[in-house]
């Protein structure tokens, strides 16, 4: 015989794996395996659980009885470690002092060979079930063995029969049992309530899903779905049998894919720290990025309070402004010096045509004239070199500009009083000429 397992399991929907009170074992050896959901309104229905499949594939014993016997000391002793933890919660102490006992459901199933030929042999109680399909099923109904403590027709609620881990509470239900069963080809499957009841209803169309299921992934995607519409919200757990005649005498085991509950349960443990993590990194890079936003707002806020204690308005184009306004400045300054320069020239040319008009003839006077005025120039030209800012002054605040700007009025006053005195002295130099020449025509005629 070839024997080919799958095993999964999935817990409540928006529960971890660790809140899981369903629990399946295999030991090939012994060729035995068992299957038990722990009633979640019990005292540590999940411990009761694993205690119960464990220890039932581990040994053969003489008695169902004795088997019961050693899985309540078994479990009190582990439920004792527990509560005797720091922290536990008082609660939990005071359940554990009244004595309240860990309830579950059971399934066992066993091959074993006899005169050469391999039978099957179980036992359950409660709503779990074991299904035997013949491998030629016609009939659902007819042809598939189910095995349970439920009577027909089959109604699933909240109250199923029990195995309790206390023996000062009594079980509850009569296990069921089936004996010497020819083993031949076709699949067991040993599952939970929810699945057992959609199982039921579904019939072939049940078969024909379990044999798409590759994975415990592929388990749980299809868990989500069918939670949406035929399957109740409970743990849920099924391991599936395939048996295969290969015309040999001993059995052969391949386990294609057998989900473990502690390796399910490590993992989604690193997977929801790794997220915690994550958010917590997430968080800080927040709070880091908020608290760099609160010291720039509080930045430009103290940039804004000193500028407006210094009388000043905060402008990005606060340096080009300057940097035009100095220009503006020098400008301004050149023209005033060079217009009062202008008007001092002139006042000196006037002066010096006067105290040469007697002496000097009136192309002597133009000559005279020329050459002040290339005086002038020069002079004009020293005092803008030596009397401009430096470039490198060019940098001047607002209020430089205001106390060296000229008063507009007063330079055309100067400049008015320097024409008004030229045009008097050229005045005076034509009088002059005029005498001598008056003085002349009467030599002449004398």
């Amino acid at each position: 015989m070839k024997i080919t397992i799958k095993g999964f399991i999935s817990p409540k929907e928006a529960e971890s794996f660790y809140d899981c009170a369903d629990r399946y074992a295999i030991n090939q050896e012994l060729n035995k395996f068992a299957i038990s959901d722990g009633v979640s309104k019990s005292f540590f229905p999940k411990v009761w659980a694993e205690s119960l499949v464990e220890n039932w594939v581990e040994k053969e014993w003489e008695s169902d009885e004795c088997y019961i016997e050693y899985c309540q000391r078994d479990w009190l002793q582990k439920v004792t470690e527990i509560v005797n933890k720091p922290e536990t919660k008082w609660f939990t102490r005071n359940a554990f002092n009244r004595k309240e006992a860990g309830l579950a459901t059971f399934v066992g199933l066993q091959f074993y060979e006899k005169s050469k030929k391999w039978y099957w042999k179980a036992n359950a109680l409660g709503d779990s079930f074991l299904f035997f399909v013949p491998s030629n099923l016609k009939d659902f109904q007819t042809d598939v063995i189910k095995l349970s403590s439920k009577s027909e027709p089959i109604e699933f609620d909240n109250f199923p029969d029990y195995v309790s881990s206390r023996s000062t509470i009594k079980h509850k239900g009569i296990p069921k049992k089936t004996e010497s069963e020819p083993l031949i080809a076709g699949t067991f499957f040993l599952m939970t309530d929810a699945l057992a009841e959609w199982f039921i209803n579904e019939q072939k169309n049940a078969i024909h899903k379990t044999e798409v299921w590759q994975s415990q992934l592929d388990f749980e995607r299809f868990i989500a779905e069918e939670r949406l519409s035929k399957l109740g919200n409970d743990d849920s757990a099924i391991l599936i049998i395939k048996v295969e005649d290969n015309k040999k005498d001993n059995i052969t085991y391949k386990l294609e894919s057998v989900s473990d509950i502690n390796d399910l349960i490590d993992k989604q443990r690193v997977e929801l720290e790794e997220i915690a993590n994550q958010k917590k990194q997430e968080e800080q890079e927040i709070e880091a990025s908020s608290k760099e936003v609160t010291e720039n707002e509080t930045s430009e806020e103290e940039i804004k309070e000193e500028s407006s204690e210094n009388g000043e308005k905060p402008d990005k184009n606060l340096i080009q402004k300057c940097v035009e306004t100095g220009k503006k400045g020098i400008e301004t300054i050149s023209n005033m010096v060079k217009g009062k320069k202008e008007a001092v020239s002139e006042i000196d040319n006037s002066k010096e045509q006067l105290e040469k008009a007697d002496n000097e003839t009136a192309p002597e006077v133009n000559d005279v004239t020329n050459t002040n005025e290339e005086s002038v120039k020069d002079e004009n030209k020293e005092v803008s070199v030596n009397q401009l800012v430096p470039s490198e002054n060019k940098k001047t605040s607002q209020n430089d500009e205001n106390e060296t700007k000229p008063d507009n009025s007063t330079i055309e006053n100067q400049t008015k009083v320097s024409e008004e005195k030229v045009i008097d002295n050229k005045s005076t130099d034509s009088k002059n000429q005029t005498q001598k020449k008056d003085s002349k025509n009467i030599t002449d005629k004398f």
